[in-house]
């Protein structure tokens, strides 16, 4: 009973995802990095960033992708790909000279407010950067305004780093792992170009007549040779934006809201998501392009043409109709009462504070311009 309970509440919350290697990258990427294989999830994101000289590799024709990045390095990768606002007159570290060679980019990111001397006055150029110190470069260097409620189980409202990782959030540059961050541990060199990919290409225009690639930072395991194999990984990929709809809590219940003798005790649903998210907007861009691997008459594609036109009338009843397609187990519970009975299709308040607290005010900007406001 126990665990086909925790199963059920784990699909319901996520849909694991499956690390799916795009065939072909190989031949689209000319002289790679000998230590960066087509096995590495972020091969052609590397290659990008080395490509328009955002990144560079080492002589030998490496990469070293797990090294770790330090700050003075960290500092010269955006000085030089972007133009930083002069906001705070200049205080020199005293463990920097006008001799190092990063001299220059040290400047420009104390004067943009990024770093600032410490009590002994030093800016420490070997120590490693943080993620959180990385969330924080990103944030200030490109201008990220849009901030999500969600927090990451690891970095609580009162960190330091947080209104930096929010906002990374909110731009779908970090997803985190499974809830966690990790903020206080060293970014490595392709994280860090991930990262820089990722802020980069959040603005790219996309056209929502042929798209060619979800919303950014979105459905990132549901590559196209994954979605043309089955209707089943297409199916999965729809579960993942579903938890916007639907709910085992009481349909017009918040995320935040406190609840007794729920499914799973007082335990509010924001704590579950917390811990075992992995959610995609259910917007039109992340539709037509989950549409485009449909086969005709098929039961996914056919419930993605509804989604398209607006209509979620069958919500729950489509959910339901996906579990099956992805567990071959479904509806066998262990007891009377299957937990997936409770399903329930989420008030506009309820979906509208889900988008909100989970992917931030700019979800819900897209969410009213596609979907209306009534």
């Amino acid at each position: 009973m126990k665990s086909k309970l925790w199963k059920i509440m784990m699909t319901v919350l996520i849909i694991l995802p499956l690390l799916m290697i795009p065939t072909g990258t190989e031949a689209s990427v000319k002289n790679p990095f000998r230590d960066v294989s087509t096995n590495n999830p972020y091969f052609e994101m590397v290659h990008e960033m080395r490509d328009q000289k955002v990144i560079s590799g080492y002589p030998d024709g490496t990469f070293k992708p797990k090294e770790k990045i330090n700050r003075k390095q960290a500092a010269a990768l955006v000085n030089r790909i972007v133009k930083l606002p002069a906001r705070k007159k200049f205080v020199a570290f005293k463990d920097v000279s006008t001799k190092n060679p990063y001299f220059h980019d040290i400047q420009k990111v104390q004067q943009a407010g990024i770093f600032e001397p410490d009590a002994k006055g030093n800016f420490y150029p070997n120590k490693q950067i943080t993620r959180g110190e990385m969330a924080k470069v990103l944030t200030i260097a490109f201008k990220l305004k849009e901030i999500s409620d969600f927090d990451f189980l690891d970095v609580p409202r009162n960190h330091p780093m947080s209104e930096y990782i929010r906002a990374m959030y909110a731009a779908d540059i970090t997803t985190g792992d499974g809830g966690i961050f990790y903020p206080d541990i060293a970014v490595s060199r392709d994280h860090y170009a991930v990262f820089l990919y990722r802020t980069l290409h959040r603005n790219d225009p996309i056209n929502p007549e042929n798209p060619e690639r979800p919303l950014p930072g979105q459905l990132t395991t549901a590559q196209p040779e994954y979605l043309q194999s089955s209707d089943y990984n297409i199916a999965e990929a729809m579960l993942s934006m579903m938890q916007q709809k639907v709910t085992l809590y009481p349909a017009d219940y918040l995320l935040t809201d406190p609840i007794k003798d729920g499914p799973y005790g007082d335990t509010r649903e924001i704590e579950l998501y917390s811990k075992y998210r992995g959610y995609n907007e259910m917007a039109k861009q992340n539709i037509r392009y989950l549409k485009r691997f449909t086969k005709e008459n098929s039961i996914v594609g056919e419930m993605l043409t509804r989604w398209l036109e607006g209509d979620f009338t069958k919500v729950t009843d489509d959910y339901r109709t996906l579990r099956r397609i992805t567990d071959s187990e479904y509806g066998n519970c262990e007891s009377d009462i299957c937990m997936d009975d409770l399903i329930n299709a989420r008030t506009k308040r309820a979906e509208e504070y889900f988008l909100k607290t989970i992917t931030g005010p700019e979800a819900m900007k897209r969410f009213h311009a596609e979907w209306g406001s009534d």
